[in-house]
C-alpha cells in the first residue's frame, strides 16, 4: 500500500497542524472522502466538524476534551472528533499532543 501524509492548509493555524492521508492514487485523501460520504445524511454534523477543525487549527490547538480518547487499540492513539457527544458521527483520528492532528475517517462495519 502506497500512501502521503497532506497537511491540509485551511485548517492547519498558529496553533494546531491538521494532516491527512492520501492512499494509492485516489483522488481525495480519507478526510475528503468522509466529507463527501456523510455530507448528504449529515450535514449539520458535517459543518460542526469541520468548524471545529478550524477551530484546532487557529484558536485553540487540539484540546484533548475535544476527543474521546483510546478509541482504537490499546497505545495506537486513535481518538475520536464528534461535533457533539451525544451525535453518532465520528471522525477517527490520531492526535499528537495540542499540535498537530492526523484526520483519517469513520470506522466501516
Amino acid at each position: 500500500m502506497k500512501f502521503e501524509i497532506v497537511e491540509l492548509e485551511e485548517f492547519s493555524g498558529r496553533k494546531a497542524s491538521v494532516y491527512s492521508v492520501w492512499i494509492n492514487d485516489e483522488s481525495t485523501t480519507l478526510f475528503d472522502r468522509f466529507v463527501e460520504e456523510n455530507q448528504m445524511q449529515h450535514p449539520l454534523e458535517i459543518q460542526s466538524i469541520v468548524d471545529r477543525i478550524e477551530i484546532i487549527g487557529h484558536s485553540t490547538g487540539a484540546r484533548e476534551h475535544f476527543f474521546k480518547l483510546n478509541e482504537g487499540t490499546l497505545g495506537d492513539g486513535i481518538c475520536a472528533l464528534y461535533d457533539s457527544p451525544d451525535k453518532k458521527l465520528r471522525l477517527y483520528c490520531i492526535r499528537y499532543g495540542a499540535s498537530c492532528i492526523l484526520l483519517g475517517g469513520e470506522e466501516e462495519g
